[in-house]
């Protein structure tokens, strides 16, 4: 699938967050979105058919993504928002729910297939029945992005992932994104961060 924004324009209030921008994410990309929270957050959104623009266009091959259009084209999408809204639920809760979903109906449940994604990002299966409240902020992020990213989406949006990473954290969802462009997905990451912009192919500065 081919991702494509063209002299997109996106307001909230009058206040302009970004202004006649184009790209295309192939399969294998990782592009770069760098520039203020609110700018990178609204670019995500507009992908996913749930910001409008005000000008220009969005398009999954050539197909304009709108409200009305998003919804389907969200079952091709995985998104990670930079917030943890897990509170309260274990990990195992969340894996289990996101495997029920209709759009996942082709994949089965395996708590030691999750166990073992979940390890690509150094997050150890004893988690799996910790709540993402109990755990640090940077293991419970990087539990997010896995859970987000298990299934095979033809893209990946990710807000900030490396928010709440030390060093260590941010290097290993930089290999994670480098994983996931050899398996050719394609990768829109909104970040300042220095580890992930040397992963990433592209970047667009909003």
């Amino acid at each position: 699938m081919i991702f494509e924004f063209k002299n997109a324009t996106a307001v909230k209030g009058g206040e302009t967050l970004f202004s006649d921008v184009s790209f295309v994410a192939q399969p294998g990309d990782a592009v770069a979105v760098t520039g203020n929270t609110e700018s990178r957050k609204a670019l995500l959104l507009a992908m996913l058919g749930m910001r409008p623009l005000k000008s220009g266009w969005v398009s999954i091959d050539g197909e304009p993504v709108t409200a009305t259009t998003g919804t389907y084209f969200r079952q091709f999408i995985a998104y990670q928002p930079d917030s943890l809204d897990f509170e309260g639920f274990t990990v195992q809760e969340v894996a289990k729910s996101q495997f029920a979903l209709k759009v996942n109906a082709d994949y089965a449940y395996s708590a030691k297939a999750v166990a073992a994604e979940l390890m690509r990002l150094g997050v150890a299966d004893d988690c799996m029945q910790k709540g993402f409240d109990e755990m640090e902020e940077a293991v419970a992020q990087r539990a997010s992005l896995t859970l987000v990213s298990m299934f095979e989406r033809q893209l990946l949006l990710l807000d900030n992932p490396t928010s709440r990473q030390d060093e260590a954290g941010r290097r290993l969802v930089a290999d994670y994104i480098m994983q996931k462009r050899s398996e050719g997905v394609a990768l829109i990451v909104a970040t300042g961060d220095q580890t992930l912009l040397a992963v990433c192919n592209k970047r667009v500065n909003l």
